[in-house]
Parts: C-alpha cells; sequence; structure tokens
C-alpha cells in the first residue's frame, strides 16, 4: 500500500509539473499579434474610462474702478478691505475647475472656485436619469437655485460681469443642497421644449450646513421652442418659492400705518414675538421670457424677468441669511426686474448690451419716508436702479474681453449716507478664459 501511495504522489506531481511547464512554454510563444491585440485592448479600456471623465472650467481675472473709495458695490463685492478703502482693484473674480464624470444613466461632478478670498465649492451633486425613456432625473447634493433664467445661466455665458442686485440679495451665491427633480421632454413629443424644474432644499442662502431644520421648496416651468427657419429662438418661463426660516427669540417687525395722526407708515413690534417656533417666511413668484433673432445686422437678444414676494430681512438688508438670525427682523414686501438688449455686431466678434435692472426692497415706502423720525426705516429698505452699458470682443471661442460700466441710482432719503445719490458707478475690465 505504502508503494502504492508514493507511487500515485509521484504522478500527480510529473502532471503538475508539465502543467506549469506548458502555460509557460505558451507564455513564452506569444506572437507579435498576440501581444499588440491585447496592447489595443488594454488602451481601448483606457480610452473608455478617460471618455467618461471631462474636466472644464473658466477664469476671470478682472480690474475695477469705482467713484468713491469704499463705496458699497454689487459688482463683485464692496470696494473695502480692513481698515484700508480704495477706488481700484485687480481681483481674480471667478476661478473655476469642473470634474464631470458620466456613465450610461448617472454623472457626478465637482465644481470648485478658487480666487484670492479662498477655495470655495460649487456645484457638487450626483444625478440619475431614467434609463428607459431618458426624461425624468433626480440629482442630489449642490446645485443651482432653480429659479428664473439668469439665476441659472452660467457666469460664463452671461453677457454681464454680474447679476441683477435682486438676484444677488434673495440668493446669494445661487446655490443651495437639496434634492433637484427636473422632467424634460424629448424630441418626440408634441410638448417638446416643455420643461419642469422642482426641488427641497435648505434654505440656507449660501454654501453652508442647515441651521434650522426648516426646509424650502422651489419650482420652474419653463417652455422654449425654435422656428423652423432656426432663425428665431424664444422662451417663457415661471418660478415660484416658498420657504422661510425660525426667528427664535429674535424681535421681528412689520410694516403698518402709526397711529400718531400722521398717516405714516413705520414698522411695529409683531405682537406674536413670543412663540420662539414662529417662521421668517421667503415667498417669490416670478416670469421671465427672452427672443433672439438672427439677422443680416446679427443676432439681436431681448430678454426680462421680474419677481415680487416677501423677504424679511435685518434694517440694513434684506439679504438672504446664511446662518440664524442674530438680530432683530424686519418683514418686507419687494419687487425687482431686468431688462437685457443684446446685440451681436453682424459676423464679426463684437457684442453690445445694455442692462437695466431695479431692486425694491419695501414696495410700501419710498423717498423721504424713509429713515423718517418714529418709522424705524432704514437702509435696507431703499430702492436701487442700476442702468449698465458694455462691449465684448470675443478673440477665440476660448478666450473674451468685456468692458462694463454700471451707473447705481439709489433713492435720496432721510437715512444718513443716502440723502442724495451715493457715488458707487463701477467699471469692470474683465478677461475671460474658458476650456
Amino acid at each position: 500500500m505504502e508503494l502504492k501511495r508514493n507511487v500515485l504522489l509521484t504522478i500527480c506531481g510529473i502532471v503538475l509539473a508539465f502543467s506549469n511547464f506548458n502555460a509557460e512554454a505558451q507564455e513564452t510563444t506569444e506572437t507579435p499579434l498576440d501581444t499588440l491585440t491585447r496592447f489595443v485592448q488594454n488602451m481601448s479600456d483606457d480610452v473608455t474610462r478617460m471618455k467618461c471623465l471631462k474636466i472644464t472650467g473658466y477664469m476671470q481675472p478682472q480690474y475695477q474702478y469705482i467713484d468713491s473709495a469704499g463705496a458699497p458695490s454689487f459688482a463683485g463685492g464692496d470696494f473695502t478691505n480692513g481698515t484700508n478703502k480704495y477706488y481700484s482693484r485687480f481681483t481674480m473674480r471667478r476661478g473655476r475647475f469642473k470634474f464631470t464624470y458620466a456613465f450610461e444613466n448617472a454623472e457626478m461632478v465637482v465644481n470648485t472656485d478658487v480666487t484670492e478670498k479662498g477655495l470655495f465649492m460649487r456645484e457638487t451633486f450626483a444625478r440619475v436619469t431614467d434609463p428607459w425613456m431618458n426624461i425624468f432625473s433626480l440629482t442630489a447634493g449642490l446645485l443651482q437655485d432653480q429659479f428664473g433664467f439668469e439665476l441659472t445661466q452660467s457666469s460664463s455665458d452671461r453677457e454681464t460681469p454680474e447679476r441683477a442686485r435682486y438676484n444677488q440679495t434673495l440668493f446669494p451665491t445661487e446655490r443651495d443642497l437639496g434634492v433637484f427633480g427636473t422632467i424634460k421632454l424629448p424630441k418626440s413629443s408634441p410638448l417638446y421644449g416643455l420643461k419642469a424644474d422642482i426641488a427641497m432644499m435648505n434654505g440656507s442662502a449660501a454654501v453652508t450646513p442647515e441651521f434650522d431644520s426648516h426646509k424650502d421648496f422651489t419650482g420652474r416651468l419653463q417652455y422654449s421652442k425654435t422656428s423652423k427657419s432656426e432663425q428665431v429662438t424664444f422662451a417663457a418661463a415661471g418660478s415660484y418659492y416658498y420657504g422661510g426660516y425660525r426667528i427664535g427669540s429674535n424681535k421681528d417687525y412689520n410694516l403698518e400705518p402709526l397711529n400718531n395722526g400722521t398717516g405714516d407708515k413705520g414698522f411695529v413690534f409683531s405682537a406674536d414675538s413670543g412663540n420662539f417656533e414662529r417662521v421668517a417666511k421667503r415667498i417669490y413668484m416670478g416670469a421671465d421670457a427672452q427672443v433672439s433673432i438672427d439677422s443680416k445686422i446679427g443676432i439681436t437678444t431681448m430678454r426680462a424677468e421680474y419677481i415680487q414676494g416677501e423677504q424679511p430681512g435685518t434694517d440694513k438688508s434684506s439679504k438672504s441669511p446664511s446662518g440664524p438670525p442674530s438680530s432683530a427682523l424686519y418683514h418686507r414686501n419687494f419687487s425687482g426686474a431686468y431688462f437685457y438688449f443684446i446685440q451681436n455686431i453682424g459676423q464679426s466678434k463684437f457684442q453690445v448690451v445694455a442692462k437695466y435692472d431695479y431692486y425694491d426692497p419695501n414696495v410700501k415706502i419710498s423717498g423721504k419716508e424713509i429713515g423718517k423720525t418714529g418709522t424705524n426705516t432704514k437702509a435696507g429698505d431703499i430702492r436701487f436702479d442700476t442702468y449698465g452699458f458694455g462691449i465684448t470682443y470675443r478673440i477665440t471661442a476660448n478666450l473674451k474681453f468685456v468692458a462694463y460700466y454700471d451707473l447705481v441710482k439709489n433713492e435720496e432719503t432721510q437715512v444718513s449716507g443716502y440723502t442724495k445719490d451715493i457715488k458707487d458707478n463701477v467699471v469692470t475690465l474683465r478677461m475671460q478664459f474658458k476650456y
């Protein structure tokens, strides 16, 4: 028995050795065609993975000059720097680096903004599109607020350096964290061009964490169409925003007629201030439309948007907060609008633009009534009108230069510093490189 077992082990060893030798022989005898085939397959796999990843972005270095040193501004921020005040500045307005990885019906995006102020998070999300009809998509993460046209338009494509004042006030950084759903009908549908967006968000008006667990909702319905000749394109949309934030133990005020026999309106202490769970409502309604006409003189575009609603804020500003309120709140009814006229100069590389926008944070009071003794009205109630004029020179598809002038007018009030129009007109010279 022992002999038989030894013989069996020997035979198994010989078989294994022969198998290894045969495999090594096959590897060593690989033909040049086999080697080339394997190399091409590996390269094809690498290219497929690389095609899923796309890197895009743009940079906007610029020079600016303002009428008076240290003046407040919505043209890229106030002209102050600590205790030093100045008339002009060089800045990197935006430095975007966007990484997009798309595979089948899924997409992941990471977008950052690098300026002299630091590194900031921008659109960062995961999106899934239904694989059956390619109509519905669900996005979770940080995305632009779906309200109006200008708010969702990329800063690299916008014809003016900055968004309208009311957009910068109501939607600082234009982004929020939440869940976003989109329905976009295909070309085969008779309603092609119809798109609906709806979202539930934190409501923190910046790229900041949730601070009160109260959620905001927004919806936008838009329709766009191009004529058969492709010379005319038009679009129209309506938007709605419903949200707010908890006030806590802070006092809040409503604008009401004063019981002083003068007929004046002023902010009156709210009787419900003992309820710490009450919510300062943010309710916006808006409509926008645009049309583009391609003719011998070049492409002509006209665009308009109007918004109104309720907006709480402080005595000095109606800007939406990025954190829990730390001072008394003032409830206001507001309105705002913008109008664009954009003209490409024939087939040249030049484009001219004229823009008007206004923001009235408190439509129930104006002019010399603001700041009047006993009304408790202050800088946060002042209306601003902005007239903009600019010219763009597109050197290539990736490089352009912009020269733009903002003429800003404020109401003459009884508020200190705003008894007449302040000197805050701004000249912007910008270069943009897009890749």
